[in-house]
C-alpha cells in the first residue's frame, strides 16, 4: 500500500533518539525540551515556544491564555480538524462556523457582513444579538498547511476587537514565518506521526509575547510556575517529553532536507498535472506544503479516482468532513457555508511524502491521468 502520509526517519534520528534513552531523561524532565523550543524559535523566528504533547493542546492553553472564557463564541472555519473546534469547547465557549473561500480561507469580506447583521458593540466588544455572547476570538486555519496573510487576518482581528489564534498545525516551512510577528500574534503546531516534523506525537504554542507565553507554559505544567509544588491555578498535564524533544531536534536539524525531497515530489506532480481540466491545483510554488492536494471536478469523479487507486494500492479517503455536519457539533452556530458545502468532497489529498519512491509516484501520476484529462 502507498499511504497518503508516513513518518520520515533517517539513522541520525534514531542515534539522536538512543542517546536520549541512554540519558534514562525519558519523561518530561530533561534538557531536550529546552533545547528544541529554543531551536524551534530561531529556526521560525520566534522568541518564546513551549513545547506540548499535542497540537490540540497548544489550542487549548492558546485560547484560554488569550482570553477566551466560559460562553464567549469564537470564529473559525467549519473546514478543519476536529482540534480546533475542540480545544474552543474545552475553554467552555462555543464555535461560531464560517466558510472557506475558494482557496481555503476565511473570507473576510463576507465575515464582515454577517458580523455587522449578527452582532452590536458594547465596550468595544462584539456581542451576538441573539444570546448576548462575546465574540472573542478568531481562529484562522492554514490548510494543508498553506502560507496565510498574517497580517490582514491581524488587521480584520484588530479592527474587530478580536482575539487571534492561528492553527498553524500543519506549516512547517521554515520560509513562510520569515516575517517580523506582532505580540498580538500567537501560533499553533503538530509534530504528529502524519506532519513534515514529527516528534510522533507533540505540538508547539509560539508567540512574540513574553506574558501569553509564560501563561501557557505555566497551563502546561499543571499551573506551577516553578519546580515546588505551589500551584498558581488549576493547570494542566501537557508537557512535551524529553523523548520526543530529542527526536524533534533531529527532524529540525534535517528539516531542509525534508523539504527538498518534497519539493521535488510537489514539482513532479505539478508537471503533469498542470493543465488537466479536470483538476485545480491547491499549491503555492514559493512554499512547500503539509500535503499535495488537488480538487476534482465533482464527487463521481472522486469516487472514480478512488476505486482506481484503491486497485493499484494507494491509499486515498476523503480528507475533512466539516465539522457543523457532524453530531457533536450540530448544536453549534454557522454562518454561510455553500462553499465548504461544494468542495469537501471534491479535495484529493496524493501521497507526498518525502519517503515516496520515484516508482511510487510514477504510478500515482498514471491512475490520476487515466480520470483526469
Amino acid at each position: 500500500m502507498i499511504n497518503t502520509y508516513i513518518p520520515y526517519f533517517k539513522a541520525r534520528d534514531r542515534v539522536t533518539l538512543n542517546k536520549c534513552l541512554k540519558s534514562n531523561f525519558v519523561s518530561t524532565a530533561g534538557p531536550l525540551v529546552n533545547k528544541f523550543e529554543k531551536t524551534f524559535s530561531t529556526k521560525y523566528k520566534f522568541k518564546y515556544s513551549v513545547a506540548l504533547n499535542s497540537g490540540t493542546s497548544a489550542l487549548h492553553l492558546g485560547l484560554k491564555a488569550i482570553g477566551v472564557k466560559e460562553d464567549d463564541t469564537v470564529i473559525l472555519p467549519s473546514y478543519t480538524f476536529a482540534a480546533t473546534a475542540n480545544a474552543i469547547i474545552y475553554n467552555n465557549a462555543n464555535p461560531w462556523f464560517f466558510d472557506c473561500d475558494k482557496n481555503f480561507n476565511l473570507p473576510l469580506k463576507t465575515i464582515e457582513k454577517i458580523l455587522k447583521k449578527e452582532t452590536h458593540k458594547k465596550s468595544g466588544r462584539l456581542i451576538l444579538k441573539k444570546n448576548g455572547s462575546i465574540v472573542r476570538a478568531i481562529i484562522p486555519v492554514s490548510t494543508f498547511g498553506k502560507k496565510l496573510d498574517f497580517d490582514n487576518l491581524l488587521g480584520f482581528s484588530k479592527k474587530h476587537n478580536l482575539k487571534i489564534l492561528f492553527d498553524t498545525a500543519a506549516c512547517h516551512d521554515p520560509k513562510i514565518f520569515n516575517f517580523i510577528k506582532k505580540k498580538e500574534m500567537n501560533f499553533c503546531f503538530s509534530f504528529n506521526g502524519n506532519k513534515t516534523l514529527t516528534t510522533g506525537a507533540g505540538g508547539m504554542f509560539s508567540s512574540n509575547s513574553k506574558s501569553i507565553s509564560s501563561k501557557v507554559r505555566m497551563l502546561a505544567n499543571v499551573g506551577k510556575k516553578s519546580k515546588k509544588y505551589d500551584y498558581e491555578t488549576v493547570g494542566f498535564n501537557y508537557k512535551m517529553t524529553n523523548v520526543q524533544a530529542s527526536l524533534g531536534i533531529s527532524q529540525l536539524n534535517n528539516i531542509k532536507n525534508i523539504l527538498n525531497i518534497k519539493r521535488k515530489i510537489f514539482n513532479n506532480y505539478n508537471k503533469y498535472f498542470l493543465n488537466l481540466k479536470d483538476i485545480k491545483l491547491i499549491t503555492n510554488q514559493n512554499y512547500i506544503n503539509w500535503v499535495f492536494a488537488v480538487m476534482v471536478k465533482s464527487y463521481k469523479e472522486f469516487k472514480k479516482l478512488q476505486n482506481a487507486f484503491i486497485k493499484s494500492g494507494i491509499q486515498m479517503d476523503l480528507f475533512w468532513k466539516p465539522l457543523h455536519l457532524q453530531k457533536p457539533y450540530t448544536k453549534f452556530k454557522k454562518s454561510n457555508l455553500n462553499n465548504t458545502h461544494s468542495i469537501w468532497k471534491k479535495v484529493v489529498v496524493l501521497p507526498s511524502h518525502p519517503g515516496l519512491v520515484v516508482r511510487q509516484q510514477k504510478k500515482i501520476i498514471k491512475n490520476v491521468l487515466k480520470i483526469c484529462k
